[in-house]
């Protein structure tokens, strides 16, 4: 699959197979995310891998309740380092790739947004000095989400200036 078809075609997955990742599926997965851009190639974030099935129960009720969270086959915390100023950014841009690699894969992904820091990094033992800044569910889709709809370009871009429409 080419990365245009990929961009067009991934979707957020909310249910799951219960069916395993592949160790070497999984790695490669991993290593689009290593791979990301970061500012001053600093790579200044970190993952935790959740594969563990009552870990992953125990997640569900610090992400909302969303139960799909124990569905996946792992589950995904991308950790940033808030010294660093564009950490949030760089782990954002390494949780994009994943989930293109993972699409291409023909893996599911969802960002959870909806969790709470504190608790997920108690969990999971994220140090003090470091936070939770995003979660991600992984696995093999039971769903085929149709697209959202998406606003025009002409709404979204402008050239040159804030408000010039080309």
């Amino acid at each position: 699959m080419d990365v245009g078809t990929a961009i067009r075609t991934r979707r957020s997955v909310r249910r799951y197979k219960s069916q395993d990742i592949p160790e070497e599926v999984l790695r490669e997965v991993l290593e689009a995310a290593r791979l990301a851009p970061s500012a001053a190639n600093r790579q200044a974030w970190e993952m935790i891998v959740v594969k563990d099935s009552q870990v992953k129960k125990d997640l569900v009720p610090m992400c909302k309740n969303q139960k799909f969270v124990a569905e996946c086959s792992v589950f995904l915390v991308a950790i940033e380092d808030p010294a660093q100023k564009w950490s949030r950014v760089d782990a954002t841009i390494m949780l994009d790739h994943l989930t293109l690699e993972a699409h291409e894969k023909g893996l599911g992904t969802c960002w959870i947004g909806a969790f709470d820091k504190a608790q997920v990094g108690a969990l999971l033992g994220v140090p003090p000095n470091k936070e939770v800044m995003a979660c991600m569910t992984l696995g093999y889709p039971d769903e085929d989400p149709e697209a959202r709809p998406r606003k025009p370009a002409e709404e979204l871009i402008y050239y040159g200036r804030y408000g010039e429409r080309q």
